[in-house]
């Protein structure tokens, strides 16, 4: 290892002289709101009278949302979305939004739906405007965009939310603005054709992930590649592994225990396997950190940083640049090969460990009239051993359902 270059990856002011990464940490500044451009918002073709218009048009959606929001403090006596369920209706019919994951997701997606109705029809100022032949024809629009079903569904479930809450604030008339007929012009999501991206088939191949983790570690230190080989062949999210720490590595049993607060999507805590290469270069690095809770990369890096990283890489070898979430589903690849020589016996020991690591990932269900474990040896034993794969890459991946693995596999 040069010690040179791994100080200088520790560095305040790394430099690198990369097309897209250079490593430069943030100086801290007092934090000021960052303002987004016209061009960024895509309005910058519109006048300014009409850019003045489309934003008050945000304005208005944006006060039904704050009437319609549940969103509160963590509290011991907060009320959840569990609590507000209707029946035996599970989730669904819910009222208000209980979530700020969720409630930023509909209000992306509702201003999209308002910026092509201000964009394409006549006379549209406030939400009070939005008629139902808009919803379908905005529907149709997805449609010939090639938008998945999936993605379709989730505008329009966006879109019936937004009605939600203008009917609450008195805009009686957008009870019926989403009806039977939309729902029914939603193209069937079928498993088979579930995928990640607008039009299929993006991602990297294994091929093209090793190439970019090769360059990594060819044109900056270890600590970069590190990184990029966790993002590769332990598949976690860009954000989950900003967040690991020292005092989460296993370094006996070669594994991540993700279980900090925030850290997963849903708060679920997980385990990722870590080939042995990459956790040498990781005992390489615990020495220069401070203290084993700093996070590792998230101490000095962003997500910006990471894109941009993997963006140089990409560049350096000659590989089309698609995101970083795609190295789930190259690592997707590289783990299928292997799992098939694994035994029956192996999967089950590996699938129980996942689900090991918190009691909420094997909770006791209702089974022929029985209180049993959703996951024990015996039961899985049983599987077919394509069924045991999809539940192991189902877990690596963050997921509990088999089916959850299909969009990496498109």
């Amino acid at each position: 290892m040069n010690q040179d270059i791994l100080m200088r990856a520790l560095s305040n002011q790394p430099k690198y002289d990369g097309k897209y990464f250079t490593g430069r940490k943030k100086q801290s500044k007092p934090k000021r709101q960052s303002q987004i451009s016209d061009k960024q918002r895509r309005i910058d073709h519109l006048s300014s009278n009409r850019r003045h218009a489309l934003l008050r048009l945000h304005t208005d959606l944006d006060k039904l949302f704050i009437a319609n929001s549940k969103v509160t403090r963590h509290s011991s006596s907060k009320q959840t979305k569990h609590h507000a369920r209707k029946g035996s209706n599970g989730n669904l019919g819910v009222e208000g939004i209980w979530s700020s994951v969720t409630y930023d997701r509909y209000k992306r997606s509702c201003r999209t739906f308002l910026k092509y109705c201000f964009e394409n029809f006549e006379n549209v100022k406030q939400v009070r405007d939005i008629k139902p032949r808009m919803v379908g024809q905005y529907i149709n629009a997805l449609i010939e965009k090639d938008r998945s079903a999936k993605t379709i569904s989730a505008y329009v479930s966006a879109i019936q939310k937004m009605a939600e809450s203008a009917v609450k604030v008195g805009i009686k008339g957008h009870s019926r603005l989403v009806n039977e007929k939309h729902r029914q012009m939603i193209p069937i999501a079928r498993k088979a054709e579930r995928r990640r991206g607008s039009v299929g088939g993006v991602g990297y191949s294994l091929r093209e992930a090793q190439v970019i983790v090769k360059q990594c570690g060819k044109h900056y230190s270890i600590y970069e590649q590190a990184l990029l080989e966790l993002l590769l062949y332990s598949c976690p999210r860009i954000s989950e592994v900003l967040k690991i720490s020292f005092d989460q590595i296993d370094f006996e049993n070669n594994c991540v225990v993700m279980n900090k607060k925030n850290q997963n999507k849903n708060n679920r805590p997980r385990l990722i396997p870590v080939p042995e290469a990459t956790l040498h270069k990781l005992k390489m690095l615990e020495p220069y950190l401070a203290s084993s809770q700093t996070n590792i990369w998230g101490h000095r890096m962003t997500e910006k940083h990471v894109r941009h990283l993997v963006k140089s890489c990409a560049s350096y070898g000659g590989v089309k640049y698609s995101g970083v979430h795609d190295f789930r589903k190259a690592g997707l690849q590289w783990y299928t090969k292997r799992l098939r020589k694994w035994s029956k016996e192996r999967l089950v020991n590996e699938i129980m460990r996942f689900v090991g690591v918190d009691p909420k990932l094997n909770p006791v269900i209702k089974k022929n009239g029985l209180l049993v474990q959703k996951y024990d040896p015996q039961s899985l034993l049983k599987r077919q051993k394509r069924w045991l794969i999809n539940q192991y890459c189902s877990q690596l991946l963050g997921h509990s359902r088999n089916d959850a693995t299909s969009p990496y596999r498109r």
